[in-house]
């Protein structure tokens, strides 16, 4: 039986629409409900994802707030005034900076809008004197510090025919009503960088202050001139040369010169071994300072 062109045309048509009709069946009753279901688990696992990274930033600030409450000054004002006018003091005298002055002016507070306290800041200021190389490592046991404060400026004025510097300090700290005790923090914080004071020498070495300024140097101007004993007790004569000074002092004893501060740690017949600035440094009757060698203690 032989089919006619029309027959031939509705059974093409009948296939397209059955074809049609599958397709439709697919993408309606099973592809369609599988894409759902995945873009439905896709979102799924990213709210999950984001859920887990809230919790590890929650656990981070967390810790970050346990930190912050350590590293604060005591929440009483006035304890904290007396311990870190203290602490700023040893500092200085650690980093063998002269003529320490510090003061603190009235304490700020800030508030939720609930009214509660939500921190308190002390101003404090400092002056002293010293040298760059003194400065600077003053800075690195500042910033070494685990305390919550910061220099928010500082000033150097050079002293007039010398190395030495007039050092005026600002720094704001932060006190937390919730810090308990009333001693400081001893832990170190995680900054700066580099290990060691040593490590920064080289930023006082460069002297960037140096442009415009008297840049005689008073190590070379400055010298043990006598050794003397009386009672079999030693004594140091040190001569600046610049100033026309004298300077006597003796095992255990600090000094102070604008070329060098530090203390007396041995003298000996023809030689002083002095420390100054964490280093321990061999004077040698007659000879500048610039000339002195180091020792290993």
């Amino acid at each position: 039986m032989k089919l006619t062109r029309q027959q031939l045309l509705l059974g093409v048509l009948i296939v397209i629409g059955v074809v049609r009709v599958g397709d439709w069946v697919l993408q309606s009753l099973i592809e369609g409900p599988l894409q759902e279901r995945r873009a439905k688990a896709a979102q799924l696992q990213k709210d999950i994802r984001n859920r887990v990274k809230q919790l590890a930033d929650l656990r981070a600030a967390g810790q970050r707030v346990e930190q912050w409450v350590q590293q604060s000054l005591p929440a009483d004002p006035e304890t904290a005034r007396t311990a870190y006018r203290s602490w700023l003091l040893s500092l200085l005298r650690s980093t063998r900076m002269t003529d320490a002055v510090v003061d603190s002016g009235s304490a700020g507070i800030r508030r939720l809008r609930s009214g509660a306290v939500l921190s308190r800041s002390l101003p404090f200021t400092l002056r002293a004197r010293g040298s760059l190389l003194q400065f600077n490592d003053f800075l690195y046991q500042f910033t070494r510090a685990g305390l919550l404060h910061q220099i928010t400026s500082f000033n150097l004025t050079p002293v007039s025919g010398s190395t030495i510097f007039d050092v005026s300090v600002s720094i704001d700290t932060v006190l937390l009503p919730s810090r308990k005790g009333a001693e400081l923090n001893t832990m170190p914080g995680t900054l700066p960088a580099r290990a060691t004071a040593a490590e920064y020498s080289a930023i006082a070495a460069q002297n960037i202050f140096a442009i415009g300024l008297n840049t005689v140097d008073p190590l070379k101007h400055t010298f043990v001139s006598a050794i003397t004993f009386s009672d079999g007790q030693p004594l140091v004569w040190i001569t600046d040369q610049l100033s026309d000074r004298v300077t006597r002092t003796g095992p255990g004893e600090t000094f102070s010169t604008a070329a060098m501060s530090g203390s007396v740690v041995e003298v000996r017949a023809q030689d002083v071994v002095v420390e100054s600035s964490g280093r321990r440094l061999l004077l040698t009757l007659g000879s500048p300072l610039s000339e002195a060698k180091a020792v290993v203690p």
